[in-house]
C-alpha cells in the first residue's frame, strides 16, 4: 500500500501531507528501509506491530499481453474498522478498501457504527480473487455500500464471465478501447440500474496504458480517461504498483474536485505516471507537488 500512499502524497506537501493516514501492520520483519521510507511520506501513520508474525507480502507475475497474477505469500494481517482513532473516522472523507465484497460491507458499517454522523464515501479495489462469476452476487451486494467501485479491465470482464488475458477477455493488448467501454457499460448497468442508479455511484475501470474508463449516476455513458504516459512510453519502466497509486490520486482528486469521480480520475493518471517512471517508489517533494499539478493541467487541457 505504499504506492496507494504515495498517490495521495504526490498531491500534498506538508502540513498538508498529514490529511493522509494509513494504518501499518508491521510484522517482526519487516525490513528497516520500508519504515523510513513510510516515515519519510510525513503523513500521519499508525504503526500496529505484531512480533508473532511476518510482514504481509504479496508476489506480482507479469505474464504475456501486460497481464499480471498476484498471491500472498505472507499470510494477511488485516485492517478492520476498529482500527483507526475516533477522531480518524469523525474526520476522514475518503477511504479507500481493498478486500473481498464481505470485508467491504463489513468495514463500511462498522465505520458508520462507530460514528453514524462519519462523512466519509468509500472507493472499494475489489481483490483480483473477488473477480469471478460466482463472486458476482456479493460484489452487487457489496456495490451498494460504497460509492465508487474501480476493478481493473481484466477483473471487470471476468465478473461478467469474459475471463482476463485473451481467450474473449479483455486482457492487453488484444482488446481495444471500445471492448472496455463496453464491459464498463454493461458492469455499471448491472450494479446500479436496477436500484435506479444509486445517488452518487461510480464505476471506474482501470485499463493499464488505455487508460480508464468512467460512468457516473450523473453521466452513465462511459468517459475516458487517458494514461498519462500514453504519448511517451518509453517513459514508463515498471508498472507495478500504478492501480494503487491511480487510487491514491483518485481519492485526493474527488476532495478536491467535490466528489466528482471523473475529474477526480484524472489526478488518479497523473498519480500513477509517478508510479510508473521507475523501479520503486517516486520521490514525494515540493518539486513533486508542483509537477503533479502541472501533469493534471497539461492532461485536462488535452482532454476527450
Amino acid at each position: 500500500m505504499l504506492l496507494l500512499c504515495t498517490g495521495m502524497r504526490v498531491w500534498l506537501d506538508p502540513p498538508e501531507s498529514r490529511r493522509i493516514a494509513y494504518i501499518a501492520q508491521e510484522g517482526h520483519d519487516l525490513p528497516p528501509e520500508i519504515k523510513r521510507e513510510l516515515d519519510d511520506l510525513n503523513i500521519t501513520l499508525q504503526h500496529n506491530q505484531h512480533l508473532d508474525k511476518p510482514t504481509t507480502r504479496g508476489l506480482n507475475t507479469f505474464r504475456p499481453n501486460d497481464h499480471r497474477d498476484f498471491e500472498y505469500i505472507h499470510p494477511i494481517i488485516r485492517v478492520d474498522a476498529n482500527d483507526p482513532p475516533l477522531e480518524w473516522i469523525k474526520s476522514i472523507r475518503t477511504v479507500h478498501i481493498i478486500s473481498m465484497p464481505e470485508r467491504a460491507i463489513e468495514i463500511v458499517q462498522t465505520w458508520r457504527a462507530r460514528y453514524p454522523g462519519a462523512p466519509a464515501r468509500f472507493v472499494w479495489e475489489p481483490v483480483p480473487w473477488s473477480a469471478l462469476p460466482e463472486e458476482y452476487p456479493k460484489v452487487r451486494e457489496a456495490a451498494k455500500y460504497v460509492d465508487v467501485v474501480t476493478p481493473n479491465h481484466e477483473e471487470a470482464a471476468a465478473l461478467l464471465g469474459g475471463g482476463g488475458g485473451g481467450g474473449g477477455g479483455l486482457g492487453l493488448p488484444d482488446c481495444d478501447g471500445a471492448s472496455v467501454e463496453t464491459c464498463c457499460s454493461r458492469l455499471f448497468n448491472d450494479l446500479y440500474g436496477d436500484k435506479g442508479t444509486k445517488e452518487g455511484a461510480a464505476l471506474i475501470v482501470r485499463a493499464g496504458k488505455l487508460g480508464a474508463v468512467v460512468c457516473t449516476s450523473t453521466h452513465p455513458n462511459p468517459r475516458w480517461v487517458p494514461a498519462y504516459w500514453a504519448r511517451d512510453p518509453a517513459r514508463v519502466v515498471d508498472v507495478t504498483g500504478a492501480g494503487n497509486a491511480f487510487c491514491g490520486g483518485l481519492c485526493v482528486g474527488l476532495e478536491e474536485t467535490g466528489y466528482d469521480p471523473y475529474l477526480g480520475s484524472y489526478y488518479g493518471a497523473v498519480s500513477a505516471s509517478f508510479a510508473v517512471e521507475q523501479v520503486g517508489l517516486p520521490r514525494c517533494n515540493a518539486d513533486t507537488v508542483k509537477e503533479a499539478r502541472a501533469r493534471l493541467k497539461d492532461l485536462l487541457h488535452h482532454r476527450r
